[in-house]
């Protein structure tokens, strides 16, 4: 087979669309591995769509198709708009790859498409969906039960597919041990920071100028696109009630004469990161956390900051300890100004070196790459 169309799928825009969407698709599409590169796009509305198309390049073919909530009695009308967006395009499907953000929107295509296009669908598992679903949705219990039964029939599902990209080696093994999906089909594929994501001096003395920061000062820097319960926004008021300096890259403004509030632009963020002297990333215990590859670590340690973060996302514990680029700790308590001090000693050009290396977009794209040639090769 040869696979001259890429067709990837992602059915919402949400905080990390900027970042891991558009950013992937068109390092994808400037690579030429295909003969066009599609982005299926799921929206409400019209204003969903006038929202977002002045983000998306002209060049990039973009496919938008009506998406509906995802409960089991929404699915028909999602297939069909799926199905629609794809007959029109009129491509001849033994030569497309079709690659879904999520488990969930693989299964619609395995019910839309015959079943010899199966072997061509790569769902890319970002997360213990089901149990996130349990933790952190607000609804009544009916409708939160009727999402679970979808996500879970999505998730089971999985064993239909070849080839399956989750985000981390505890998805993977969440996946094996939850869903009996063999080994050998999951490839692993962390969340990716954009190739602007690099340290870069003259940024750090800008950016530090502009917040009217002293040489001497040190900040701590929390950076994310939601507010979702699983951030911990709030432990930023713990730090700066201790006398640190923390500069909050976030929507939800917080009050206090330690916290510098900034919501900047996708393409911002590189620098204000590059300022910063460590990051922080606090979870609580939980399988969401546990089997996650959070996208601002990835960014932080691409900017060569050192990171500080308790023990509950497996990917980041195993990352810090391997390469010595941060600090694991139980409490918030334990973070002291002598820890800070330390942290400023690591060689924040090699963590950058040693983050592009791993989580940089030319590696998550060549990773992709891989398994695209593994499944034209099935």
């Amino acid at each position: 087979m040869k696979a001259n169309y890429l067709l990837y799928f992602c059915d919402s825009i949400g905080s990390v669309f900027d970042s891991q969407v558009l950013a992937l698709i068109n390092s994808i599409s400037n690579k030429k591995y295909f003969k066009e590169v599609y982005l299926f796009l799921g929206i409400k509305d019209e204003k969903d769509k006038n929202n977002i198309n002045s983000k998306i390049p002209p060049d990039l073919k973009t496919v938008f198709y009506k998406t509906y909530p995802n409960y089991p009695f929404f699915n028909f009308l999602i297939r069909r708009s799926i199905k629609s967006a794809l007959q029109e395009q009129r491509l001849n499907l033994n030569e497309v790859i079709f690659h879904t953000r999520g488990e969930l929107t693989a299964l619609h295509l395995s019910e839309i498409l015959d079943k010899k296009y199966h072997k061509n669908i790569l769902p890319d598992v970002r997360g213990a969906s089901v149990e996130e679903i349990g933790e952190f949705y607000d609804s009544n219990k009916f409708l939160k039960s009727q999402k679970i039964t979808n996500y879970i029939k999505a998730v089971k599902s999985l064993n239909h597919f070849n080839k399956i990209s989750a985000v981390s080696i505890s998805l993977k093994q969440y996946l094996i041990t939850n869903y009996h999906i063999a080994s050998d089909r999951i490839s692993i594929t962390p969340c990716l920071a954009g190739p602007d994501f690099r340290y870069d001096e003259s940024q750090r003395e800008y950016i530090r100028k502009e917040l009217n920061l002293k040489s001497e000062d040190s900040l701590i820097v929390f950076s994310t696109g939601g507010t979702a319960n699983w951030q911990n926004n709030d432990m930023l008021i713990l730090l700066a009630e201790k006398g640190f300096k923390v500069l909050n890259l976030s929507k939800k403004e917080i009050n206090h004469k330690n916290i510098i509030n900034r919501f900047v632009s996708y393409s911002e963020i590189p620098a204000y990161l590059n300022a910063a002297d460590a990051a922080i990333i606090w979870r609580d215990k939980s399988i969401v956390n546990k089997v996650a590859s959070p996208v601002k670590f990835s960014e932080y340690v691409c900017c060569g900051l050192p990171v500080i973060a308790n023990n509950t996302v497996d990917m980041i514990s195993e990352y810090l300890t391997e390469f010595d680029c941060g600090i694991i700790i139980d409490s918030l308590d334990s973070i002291a100004p002598v820890t800070l001090k330390n942290l400023s000693k690591k060689n924040r050009k090699m963590i950058s070196e040693t983050g592009i290396v791993n989580f940089g977009i030319e590696t998550v794209v060549e990773s992709y790459f891989k398994i695209y040639s593994s499944i034209i090769n099935l």
